[in-house]
């Protein structure tokens, strides 16, 4: 069973109780929402990402449509192409820390199922997979748009071109003043014309490591 609060003063504090298991399946199954799960590209986010239930979730059931659509050659990229559509920001370091690895597992899980063998920390795909998780979940505080260094909040968008990506920077707060949607980005995306260009180089998604913007 899942805790719902890890002390009463981490609620008092900071707001903090957790969804339980049950409820972040039941408003996943929405029509309109499962029909996104089914698209590899379309793109999530969520607010307050605690330990990660619903980035995990909806990784884990967007991962069960990679695994029915791809072969042995192109389920690495296109699972990659979905841990890039999924977006959060946690305020609190010690979840955020827990949520990312979480989301790690949950690849690594269906990774080893659809080639029978495991994964390797040294592959490209982990990798590139990490990168994409720490630009991609975030530590802030989503009401200020801050993070703990008093900056504003940063992702990275993905910018396919063919078999190829290269990463932009916007900020969340950015989103938020182009009538942000709490559950997809895509509209919000194309509506920015002021992203930061972080390489003018496109390479390979399981190559994306190898930008390092994080020191990754």
């Amino acid at each position: 069973m899942t805790k719902l609060i890890k002390s009463k003063s981490r609620v008092q504090k900071h707001g903090e109780v957790f969804t339980p298991d049950w409820m972040v399946k039941m408003m996943l199954s929405e029509p309109a929402i499962q029909a996104k799960l089914k698209d590899i590209r379309a793109t999530f986010f969520e607010p307050s990402v605690g330990e990660g239930a619903f980035v995990t979730e909806i990784l884990h059931q967007k991962l069960n449509h990679v695994d029915e659509i791809s072969n042995k050659s192109d389920w690495i990229e296109n699972a990659l192409w979905v841990v890039a559509s999924i977006y959060g920001i946690e305020l609190l370091t010690d979840n955020l820390i827990i949520a990312k690895q979480n989301l790690i597992e949950v690849l690594i899980e269906h990774y080893q199922n659809f080639y029978q063998k495991e994964l390797s920390r040294n592959t490209d795909l982990y990798k590139s997979a990490r990168y994409i998780i720490d630009n991609n979940i975030v530590q802030g505080n989503a009401l200020t748009y801050l993070n703990n260094s008093n900056e504003l909040i940063v992702f990275s968008e993905w910018d396919k071109r063919e078999d190829k990506v290269r990463q932009l920077q916007f900020t969340f707060k950015s989103l938020v003043e182009h009538d942000f949607n709490a559950f997809s980005l895509d509209r919000q995306l194309e509506l920015l014309d002021e992203n930061k260009s972080l390489s003018d180089e496109f390479i390979k998604i399981t190559k994306v490591y190898k930008n390092k913007f994080l020191g990754g």
